[in-house]
């Protein structure tokens, strides 16, 4: 019997059947003292996590970021069941979730035999002479226009060098993790996750180095609102902050990092990558040639 009791359940508040997969997977192992929430409000889920000794999520990738907030400053692994259309995170698809959960907690702990835990760094967001506490976002720091359709001129500033005054619809700061969301859309590069780097990629900007940079991983990164109709900061896509014109914004690597309970050795990473973007993974089979029938001799 699994010595993993302490679970908490993250699953998406509007599915019905995520609610339902979450009562099977308590049913199936034994879980009667399984704690399971809807992942809005993000607050119970930050209560939860505490003294859990997992976290599994039930939806999106939306639902997994939900839940890796919560249980990365307890150090708290998560392990996440695809219920949305892509899932890069995920670990189960929802079809084979009931039936291979159990491995995961029977063997965890086994050397050589259970699963292994992967690390992915975060990165922490701050808005500078703010009160506020700071941000922390497994994918992508946004700092972007509000409302309002004009261009925003952000001046990006990094380790101290000032780089460039991007203008544009924003600003991307992105982790390996979340180099296959925000930062694929906008045509940046797919990097290793158990890279510490961090992308840097402007949203639609004006002529500014439209390729974005890859910066090193204790890189400190400033940027500054400077249009005078302000902005909006996004992290992770779930927590907005209006910006006022003049404020600074500063993102560096964070102290956290998200914990994951992988089966499969890191390299499964990119088969998972092309099999999730519906990528071919071998060569389309040449047609075979057409043996011909030997002449009879007339």
């Amino acid at each position: 019997m699994s010595q993993v009791k302490n679970v908490v359940v993250v699953y998406h508040g509007l599915l019905p059947e995520a609610k339902t997969l979450a009562n099977a997977l308590a049913e199936r192992c034994d879980g009667g003292g399984w704690l399971l929430l809807p992942a809005e409000p993000v607050e119970d889920l930050v209560s939860g996590a505490v003294g859990s000794d997992l976290v599994i999520t039930i939806g999106g990738d939306g639902t997994i970021l939900r839940g890796a907030h919560a249980a990365a400053p307890h150090g708290v692994p998560v392990l996440g069941v695809n219920m949305g259309r892509v899932g890069f995170m995920a670990e189960l698809d929802v079809e084979d979730a009931v039936e291979q959960l159990p491995w995961y907690l029977d063997n965890w702990g086994i050397e050589g035999e259970g699963p292994r835990v992967e690390e992915r760094s975060m990165v922490r967001a701050s808005i500078v002479g703010s009160d506020e506490t700071p941000f922390h976002a497994l994918n992508d720091v946004v700092v972007a226009r509000g409302a309002s359709i004009r261009v925003v001129d952000l001046a990006t500033v990094v380790d101290g060098q000032s780089i460039v005054t991007y203008r544009g619809d924003g600003l991307v700061i992105s982790t390996a993790t979340g180099s296959t969301g925000y930062g694929l859309a906008l045509g940046g590069p797919v990097m290793d996750p158990s890279s510490e780097a961090f992308l840097l990629k402007p949203i639609a900007a004006h002529m500014s180095l439209q390729g974005g940079l890859l910066l090193r991983a204790g890189a400190v990164v400033e940027i500054t609102i400077e249009n005078e109709l302000g902005g909006m900061l996004s992290v992770d896509g779930f927590v907005d902050r209006p910006l006022d014109a003049g404020t600074t914004v500063r993102v560096e690597t964070s102290e956290f990092s998200a914990r994951f309970l992988r089966k499969s050795p890191p390299a499964a990473f990119y088969r998972s990558l092309t099999r999730r973007l519906g990528m071919r993974q071998s060569a389309l089979a040449r047609p075979r040639a057409r043996r011909r029938s030997p002449r009879t001799p007339e």
